[in-house]
């Protein structure tokens, strides 16, 4: 990198993050986490216990991931049985099969769908830029929390980082 775009690489996260983080309670419901995620064009989050200590992340690709299990649970309960099906009958089920699950899954608690195996990565606001940058990269992840004395401060998006390395401001939303 050259010019400012390699010193900006050293700068804190704190002149980088969005403070004004939109987290979920561990105990939301995955529609109202889901609606909210959508309404603010954003495709995850920090979910925070109720005294505000993050506990995991949240994206929009949990949330599909939670429901294709479900579906494939379903698909291979249903292939199981040894009564054949019409191919009517077989759509009329994957339907009612969707149906089902899409609600399961929209009815469960936040932290409910959040990957078992998924590690707790964050940064705290005196971290450089370039921590952050091979923090998304070593885990592949697209934001990463800010933290401070155990609460969400911020969060540092891998669009944050395409802006600053860019030299351009942040669109305002």
């Amino acid at each position: 990198m050259e010019g400012s775009t390699s010193h900006s690489r050293w700068m804190s996260v704190d002149n980088v993050m969005t403070k004004d983080v939109i987290s979920l309670k561990a105990s939301t419901k995955v529609l109202e986490a889901w609606v909210l995620l959508m309404e603010a064009d954003i495709s995850g989050a920090p979910v925070v216990s109720d005294s505000g200590e993050l506990r995991a992340v949240l994206s929009v690709t949990d949330i599909y991931r939670a429901i294709l299990e479900r579906l494939s649970r379903a698909k291979a309960l249903r292939e199981a049985r040894p009564e054949p099906q019409t191919e009517d009958e077989v759509e009329k089920e994957e339907l009612r099969e969707l149906s089902i699950t899409i609600r399961a899954v929209a009815e469960s608690q936040v932290i409910s769908i959040v990957p078992s195996d998924q590690k707790l990565l964050f940064l705290s606001p005196g971290d450089s830029l370039d921590r952050a940058i091979h923090m998304m990269a070593e885990h592949n992840v697209n934001r990463l929390p800010v933290v401070r004395d155990g609460q969400v401060v911020g969060i540092i998006t891998r669009q944050d980082v395409i802006w600053i390395i860019a030299g351009r401001p942040r669109p305002s939303l």
